[in-house]
Order: structure tokens, then C-alpha cells, then sequence
């Protein structure tokens, strides 16, 4: 009768286990860390987008006579509602080179008292006044 050899092990050690829980734990460690980072850079290329789309809607409505410019030096602030969010803008006129050409500058902002988002400039005919 053959008695069965009780000294070689068929499983993992515990250091075999502790290791590869660390190996895992580091890896999902970077995975969700990746993941977390994509989600914030995704929400702040979306506000960049609806911010383009703010300032750009003003350019053109000045453009198309719907909102008054503002006369130099003052601002003109227009609140905006886009998809649920609340954005304010302001708009001036710096004075070009060209006599004939006024150069209009939007700042955007996701709401008032906080940090400037973006901000678009253009440029408008103004004839002379006689």
C-alpha cells in the first residue's frame, strides 16, 4: 500500500494569492482612473461645444440686426438657456485698424461670477457715418 505524498501542494500558496491581488489591484486601480479622466474631459469638451454655439448664435443675431450692439466702450450682456444650462455673455467692440471694420469680441461664461469658457471674435462692416 502506497501512502500519498502530503508535502506536494496542488494549489496556490497564500504569497501566490497576495501577489496576484496586488497585480490586479493595480491594474484595475489605472483602469478606473482612465476612466474617470475620460468622463471629465468628455464633459468639458461638451461645454466647450454649447459655449461655441452660444457665442456664435449672438455673432450672428448681431450680424442679423436681432440684437442691438453695444456702443464702444460699453459691454452688452445677453443670458442664454441651451439644452438645460444657463450661460452668460458678454460683448465688445475693440477698435480695428480699419476704420470701416469693427472687431466684435464675445466672452462666454457657464454662469455669472465664474471663469471665462470661451471667447469668439469676428469682425462686422460699419459704414461711415456722415
Amino acid at each position: 500500500m502506497k501512502i500519498p505524498n502530503t508535502s506536494a501542494s496542488s494549489g496556490f500558496t497564500l504569497i501566490e494569492v497576495l501577489v496576484a491581488l496586488a497585480i490586479l489591484s493595480i491594474a484595475l486601480t489605472a483602469i478606473i482612473k482612465a476612466t474617470a479622466q475620460n468622463v471629465k474631459d468628455s464633459v468639458y469638451l461638451q461645454n466647450k461645444a454649447i459655449a461655441n454655439w452660444v457665442g456664435t448664435e449672438i455673432v450672428n443675431e448681431m450680424r442679423a440686426g436681432i440684437i442691438k450692439p453695444p456702443l464702444q466702450p460699453d459691454t452688452l450682456d445677453v443670458k442664454t438657456n441651451i439644452l438645460g444650462q444657463n450661460w452668460v455673455s458678454k460683448a465688445y467692440y475693440i477698435q480695428s485698424p480699419n476704420p470701416h471694420i469693427r472687431e466684435l469680441h464675445v466672452d462666454i461664461f457657464p454662469r455669472m461670477n465664474s471663469k471665462k469658457m470661451m471667447q469668439l471674435t469676428s469682425y462686422m462692416y460699419a459704414p461711415t457715418q456722415n
